[in-house]
């Protein structure tokens, strides 16, 4: 993206209020204020008469800027710093993106070449991050707002393709459908059924005593203490 372009107003032109220095203005930040001088930008501004300063009148053209340009186009043109940019804005009640923000911030998406996109991706999905997320996540209470919003998109009558796809990733995961908190038995832990007692196989493959004897039920396997009877 040229350097130009970064700087590059959408609306305009801004014209400066007709005004001179002795004359009264109106500030959206202090006030009535006395012109002391003029900024000379790009856009010429007035200044206000202030104890130890000489802060740019927020007046006219420039709140119009402000509530709809980027704050690098705004601070280019009319000779302040970006700080004093978001300052405005948050006087103002501006949100943070603005129309000309967000047109910034496209332009300089689509036209980087570089890979940082691609690396900020793949750093994100690393143990440490991951790690770092999960941190910051617990023990974080939700709003009852969300907290509602999400009960009820739970509730919401599913289509068949998004059940086709749930049961498609459960499976991948090792997880029966429906079942989420379960999974799947292995030809190896069949093999475990009947060798000992039901609760002394759970420990060895990480279930319950009751899911492991449910477990011989279907596949029809004595139980450990009627094979050592016989």
């Amino acid at each position: 993206m040229k350097t130009d372009d970064r700087f590059q107003l959408l609306h305009g032109p801004y014209n400066w209020p007709k005004t001179r220095v002795g004359k009264k203005l109106f500030c959206e930040i202090r006030g009535t204020v006395t012109v002391a001088g003029f900024r000379f930008g790009l856009i010429p501004w007035p200044t206000a008469k202030w104890p130890n300063s000489r802060p740019v009148i927020l007046c006219g053209d420039l709140v119009k800027a402000v509530r709809c340009e980027s704050e690098l186009a705004v601070a280019h043109h009319f000779g302040v710093s970006v700080s004093t940019a978001k300052m405005w804005r948050r006087m103002l009640g501006v949100p943070r993106v603005t129309e000309g923000s967000h047109r910034l911030w496209h332009d300089i998406a689509t036209t980087r070449t570089d890979n940082r996109i691609e690396r900020a991706r793949w750093n994100s999905k690393q143990p440490t991050a991951l790690a770092k997320l999960s941190a910051s996540l617990k023990g974080r209470i939700q709003s009852p707002s969300t907290i509602a919003a999400v009960s009820k998109a739970a509730k919401r009558p599913r289509s068949a393709a998004w059940k086709a796809k749930m049961a498609a990733y459960w499976r991948q995961r090792g997880h029966p459908v429906g079942n989420p908190e379960g999974r799947f038995w292995t030809a190896a832990e069949d093999a475990l059924l009947g060798t000992a007692r039901d609760a002394v196989v759970g420990k060895q493959i990480n279930r319950t005593a009751q899911a492991v004897a449910d477990r011989r039920g279907k596949l029809g396997v004595a139980a450990f203490c009627r094979q050592k009877q016989k």
